[in-house]
């Protein structure tokens, strides 16, 4: 299957149940899975980092922001940075949606992001649902499937992020491997 090949490329190969093999051993996948997810989960909060501005940005306008590859924090200019204000991004305020780049996300403070006017959080909340209808149109996705999708995901969620956590940290392990030649 393709999950078994990703996993095996992956150096996880040796924790998937082969074929024929005894529920026990699925349930012991489950059981190693579980324990791969909370330690990723106890590695992010280790890393996390949030950070303080002398000064409070204010989120005024909401905007998806210019587009590049670059690493960007703490602005209101680029989309897809992280720890700003106003432009799609992560770990900031004000944003119209989340966009997510790939970079480390630099997260403000819970505070600092609930210090926002009711004026700017329904217009970002309206440009967010504005882009939503786009996506769908796009897709060819109606209202009524997007509704059933969402539920459908929700009911599986929890498995998704702890699996994707998994293939992180098996992702960092992989690059923190160093190779000697013999």
């Amino acid at each position: 299957s393709a999950l078994r090949s990703y996993m095996e490329l992956r150096g996880l190969g040796e924790m998937l149940p082969k074929r024929g093999q005894a529920p026990e051993d699925a349930r012991d996948l489950i059981k190693r899975v579980e324990e791969q997810a909370t330690s990723a989960r106890q590695e992010a909060e280790r890393r996390r980092q949030e950070f303080q501005r002398e000064t409070d940005r204010e989120a005024t306008s909401p905007k998806e922001g210019d587009h590049d590859d670059k690493e960007h924090v703490g602005g209101n200019k680029w989309a897809g940075g992280t720890g700003g204000a106003d432009t799609a991004g992560l770990g900031g305020k004000g944003g119209p949606y989340r966009l997510d780049k790939g970079f480390d996300v630099h997260q403000i403070s819970d505070e600092a992001k609930k210090n926002i006017s009711k004026e700017a959080l329904e217009a970002a909340r309206k440009m967010g649902q504005e882009a939503l209808k786009k996506k769908l149109e796009e897709i060819e996705m109606g209202a009524r499937d997007w509704d059933l999708y969402s539920r459908l995901r929700a009911g599986v969620e929890s498995h998704i992020n702890a699996l994707r956590q998994v293939l992180q940290s098996a992702d960092a392990k992989q690059q923190e491997r160093v190779w000697v030649k013999g």
